[in-house]
């Protein structure tokens, strides 16, 4: 019973060896037919390869002939050179050890003397073995000016000398001391700019401010502030005119000071004839001019716009911020007002005391002989009782009741970049020198340095 299956699987197993037999091979000792004979005919016919090789006959082969070969003299391979290439000559003279002889006699050579040019040579320096006389030195430091120009006028040499005499004698020095001073390299620097800046601009302002610089410089510390300003500020004006002198001017007398006199409008018009007329004459009429005040380190240029009126009404607020008050009502705080301490206000028919500000009424209170603080308070509460706001339009009409050079300057100030400048340490320096020679003001900068 076990063996009938495995009986069966063997009978498939052969069955489809003969089968898979059959296809691939064919029945054996089949008959071939009609077709099958001519095709067999067809490829006994078809001739094989060598049949074909020794039908086609081979082409004759001509003699071999040799190639003649043509040489140019232009590419003509020349045999290497026996011995040392004048570049290796060359190489190996870069690094040639000399003897000590060798060495001897290129020393005692002459030396090359030097090509001559269209010009002549720089002269050497005169360098002083013995104590000079200043006459000496002055007549040197003329000519050493005036060398240093291809070609210069008669008047130009006049001027040299009209500021070098003139810087040399405003030392004040012994003639040792001014001889010390003079030979010193920042002082002789100094000498020629201020000699530059005359010479370019010949007037008598220039003469005395170059002067007043020059003078600070030979007389300061070299680590001063001042004597660096002053130094500083004559490497400048050689690059600057008078108008730039005079914008610097008013920025310091209307931006940085105050006159306490300026209380009310017939002061203010003094002041105005006295410190504005002089500069305002004469500015820059364009940016570029400002522009190169900022250049040289003068002023600074702000992005934000200061009226004319809004400095004033800021640095005098007595006078421009506050109307004023009934004098019935200054009266009834304190009856023994002295003759002058009460003037006339700008607006109206009111009435102020003499004080621009809190602490000149302070000051005017105490030398008045008012101790007592109610009264002090109220009085100075009657003065702002009435504040004013500033306005453009009703300043300009202030200004031009005032003075018309005053409405002039405000005109000047708020057409150009005097609104939006301020003044460096340097600007304020020149700004002092200029003011002090055109009119005979000097300004105490030392709480700004």
């Amino acid at each position: 019973m076990f063996i009938i299956p495995y009986l069966v699987l063997a009978a498939v197993a052969l069955l489809f060896s003969f089968i898979c037999y059959m296809m691939f091979f064919g029945v054996p000792g089949r008959k071939k037919t009609a077709d099958h004979r001519e095709i067999e005919k067809k490829a006994s016919e078809v001739p094989s390869r060598e049949d074909i090789v020794k039908k086609v006959p081979l082409p004759k082969s001509e003699p071999h002939k040799e190639k003649k070969l043509y040489t140019d003299e232009k590419t003509q391979i020349l045999p290497p050179r026996l011995g040392k290439t004048k570049k290796a000559e060359a190489d190996e003279e870069k690094t040639k050890i000399f003897s000590k002889e060798e060495l001897e006699k290129t020393a005692e050579r002459d030396p090359v003397p030097h090509a001559k040019g269209p010009f002549p040579p720089e002269p050497n320096p005169v360098i002083l073995n013995e104590e000079p006389d200043v006459d000496f030195l002055e007549e040197y430091f003329v000519k050493h000016f005036l060398n240093r120009y291809g070609a210069v006028s008669h008047t130009v040499e006049q001027d040299t000398r009209k500021v070098t005499h003139r810087l040399i004698d405003g030392l004040h020095m012994r003639r040792k001391e001014a001889v010390d001073t003079l030979t010193h390299i920042m002082v002789q620097e100094a000498l020629q700019n201020a000699q530059r800046t005359y010479v370019m601009m010949p007037t008598d302002t220039v003469l005395e401010m170059v002067n007043d610089a020059f003078y600070d410089v030979a007389h300061g510390s070299r680590s001063d502030t001042k004597t660096i300003l002053a130094y500083d500020a004559l490497r400048a004006m050689p690059r600057m005119d008078e108008s730039e002198f005079h914008a610097l001017a008013l920025l310091l007398l209307i931006h940085y000071s105050r006159n306490t006199d300026n209380y009310d409008a017939g002061h203010l018009k003094s002041y105005t004839e006295k410190y504005v007329v002089p500069f305002v004459g004469k500015l820059p009429d364009e940016y570029s001019g400002y522009q190169q005040l900022e250049y040289l380190h003068c002023v600074s240029l702000e992005n934000k716009d200061i009226a004319f009126g809004q400095v004033l009404h800021d640095s005098y607020p007595l006078i421009f911020a506050f109307r004023g008050c009934m004098k019935a009502e200054l009266l009834s705080v304190y009856p023994s007002w002295p003759e002058g301490s009460i003037v006339s206000s700008l607006y109206n028919s009111y009435y102020k005391p003499a004080a621009v500000d809190e602490s000149m009424l302070s000051e005017l209170m105490n030398d008045m002989g008012i101790e007592d603080t109610g009264r002090r308070e109220g009085i100075l509460a009657i003065v702002e009782s009435r504040p004013v706001p500033y306005d453009k339009k009703e300043m300009e009409y202030t200004l031009g009741k005032i003075s018309p050079e005053l409405e002039k300057m405000r005109e000047a100030w708020d057409n150009s970049m005097l609104r939006r400048s301020s003044l460096t340490l340097m600007g304020m320096y020149i700004a002092k020198i200029c003011i002090r020679e055109t009119i005979g003001e000097d300004f105490d900068l030392s709480h700004w340095m």
